[in-house]
């Protein structure tokens, strides 16, 4: 158990580091792990709400009044969890090479420097003064950078798409991911006003009894 641990956590390590080599490894090998990535979109999703509220107040602008924790983690982890359905349907179009578990474990191991930047935004902006705040920004802008190069790399590799591609690819999976919203929400909206519908019916028949 201990080795396959090391194991898996060699190779998100290897993500970040040699972002090309690892994603490959993950691609043609089936190096990587599903369930660490589930893990990591979990984690990155609870330490959201945890910047959210406990950020320091120098750089913490959000209101903590308004603030509704359970929102918060559900918009990150089910918006990454879009991302990856509409990136695979949008690439399965365009003879795309990865599978959904290759898009998860990309996806999940890109997050891993804006997760490190995170826990080191919340820790460091409760000791600053507000002339060290650009300090912050510039780690968190940093892991941001990375995070997003990593997950270029990662969909350039998996997919075996060239740079171009991947950017259309990517530009594609959000305009999927917006169709999927709205006939999302034109399908529970159709569901409500079908239950409303039946609900009035009844009471109706229940008085003319």
């Amino acid at each position: 158990m201990k080795a396959y641990l090391k194991e898996k956590l060699y190779y998100l390590k290897a993500a970040v580091f040699h972002p090309f080599d690892a994603f490959y490894e993950i691609r043609f090998r089936g190096r990587g792990s599903v369930p660490l990535a589930a893990v990591i979109l979990v984690l990155f999703g609870i330490l959201q709400c945890v910047s959210y509220q406990y950020t320091g107040f120098v750089i913490n602008l959000n209101d903590l009044a308004a603030i509704n924790i359970v929102s918060i983690f559900l918009t990150w982890v089910l918006g990454f969890v879009l991302f990856i359905v509409s990136n695979w349907s949008v690439t399965t179009l365009l003879n795309g090479k990865g599978n959904l578990g290759d898009i998860l474990k990309v996806t999940a191991y890109s997050l891993t420097p804006m997760i490190c930047t995170l826990v080191f935004q919340v820790f460091a902006s409760n000791f600053i003064i507000a002339e060290e705040a650009m300090i912050v920004y510039v780690i968190t802008g940093v892991g941001t950078v990375w995070s997003l190069f990593m997950l270029l790399a990662g969909l350039c590799v998996i997919h075996e798409y060239g740079f171009g591609k991947t950017l259309i690819a990517i530009l594609l999976t959000f305009v999927a991911a917006a169709i999927i919203m709205f006939l999302g929400i034109l399908f529970f909206t159709l569901i409500e006003q079908m239950v409303v519908f039946i609900i009035s019916v009844g009471q109706e028949f229940m008085r003319r009894l």
